[in-house]
């Protein structure tokens, strides 16, 4: 008991994807130049491709043609979320595709979009940009670090044009946007996209993960600064240190976490918090599940203790949400429920496309030293792909 207490103060203190791979008995088909090896969500729905799936659910697909007698084609699709599905395609069906390619191309005044079908080894390799969906609303962040979300209007090289509620009519030159993503119907109903990918609560983490090249710095309690960073879409590391060593506040702690999508709205995932602090060194192994959204999810967890040599035989349960109730407000809570007792933090969460705050207050149950005490500060920052 007094090992978990001692690793659970001391957190407070701190404060597979599915393979997407070719078969080597089959090959990549290219059903036509217009997209490519590989199809993406903008290509479906500028194309008027595959309406079995919905947009807000595709994510990509290709075909290939198996390297046997019977020449089979298969139409392979991702959808978000991991899932992938395989449907067997006849060859009129995959010439009906090459047919409406080709029309929507000739109405686009797209050239050189004839179908076609070649062998291809390097799926990924197509340095093409991502065609824009007019009349779709996108979420726009500039290099000035303003933005703002609207309906686009009109696209060109050069220039890209918004139908914004605020702004009425913006018009912005591509070399001087940092970020554009499409947001999906019910972002567009509320005129926002998700802050962050809702990787953690205010300590305690979920089940979602940083995406790779996805990153935050935070300082927390004015003493203690820590970062996060997305190694793969389904690996981050984190570190924890302070502010200023060699002050008597020797700490360090290491968070590796690995997680896996089980559906669009399910995650479980898996990491280690090992710190050394005062002179303790220890930590908790841990097992967690998420449901939900980036900015709306419920979290359950549970981990055992260890350090010096030991291991907890009662296992430390994680309860925490974050609920979003406005554009820049979340609500925030995670408790942790040892032997029967309760302790945790409450609080909220202000953030904007890379900036955030978030305050907590700590509450404990037991008769001596039970109550709530302002306990949590937080200031982070985004960096790298953050959408």
């Amino acid at each position: 008991m007094k090992l978990l207490v001692r690793c659970i103060c001391c957190s407070l203190a701190l404060t597979s994807l599915p393979a997407w791979a070719q078969s080597s008995a089959e090959r990549i088909l290219v059903v036509s130049p217009a997209v490519g090896e590989l199809i993406d969500g903008a290509e479906k729905a500028r194309f008027g491709l595959f309406p079995n799936y919905a947009a807000d659910d595709f994510q990509e697909a290709r075909f290939v043609q198996a390297l046997t007698a019977d020449s089979a084609i298969t139409l392979r699709t991702r959808l978000r979320g991991g899932r992938e599905v395989a449907r067997p395609y006849t060859a009129a069906e995959y010439a009906a595709v090459q047919t409406t390619i080709a029309r929507r191309a000739e109405e686009l005044g797209i050239s050189g979009a004839a179908p076609a079908a070649r062998p291809s080894a390097t799926p990924a390799a197509t340095n093409r940009s991502t065609p824009e969906i007019i009349g779709r609303t996108y979420s726009v962040e500039l290099s000035s670090g303003s933005s703002f979300t609207g309906v686009l209007r009109a696209a060109t090289p050069l220039e890209l044009e918004f139908d914004t509620k605020d702004l009425g009519i913006v018009r912005v030159q591509r070399s001087n946007v940092a970020s554009f993503a499409l947001l999906n119907a019910e972002q567009a109903r509320r005129g926002y996209d998700d802050v962050g990918n809702g990787t953690r609560m205010f300590f305690a983490p979920t089940a979602r993960n940083l995406r790779k090249g996805e990153g935050y710095v935070q300082d927390i309690d004015i003493f203690l600064i820590g970062a996060n960073y997305g190694i793969t879409d389904n690996f981050s590391v984190g570190v924890l240190v302070p502010v200023l060593p060699g002050l008597g506040l020797n700490v360090f702690a290491i968070t590796p976490k690995f997680s896996v999508p089980v559906n669009d709205k399910f995650n479980v995932g898996a990491g280690v918090l090992y710190a050394n602090a005062f002179g303790y060194g220890g930590g908790i192994g841990y097992g967690v599940a998420t449901y939900g959204t980036a900015d709306n999810n419920l979290t359950l967890g549970l981990g055992y203790g260890f350090g010096g040599g030991d291991v907890s035989s009662s296992p430390v349960v994680v309860v925490g949400g974050n609920l979003r109730v406005a554009r820049r407000l979340s609500l925030v809570t995670e408790t942790y429920v040892v032997d029967g007792g309760l302790a945790g933090l409450i609080g909220a969460r202000v953030a904007a496309s890379r900036v955030s705050g978030s305050l907590g207050l700590l509450y404990v149950s037991g008769n001596e030293i039970g109550g709530i005490y302002p306990a949590y500060a937080e200031f982070a920052y985004r960096f790298g792909k953050i959408k």
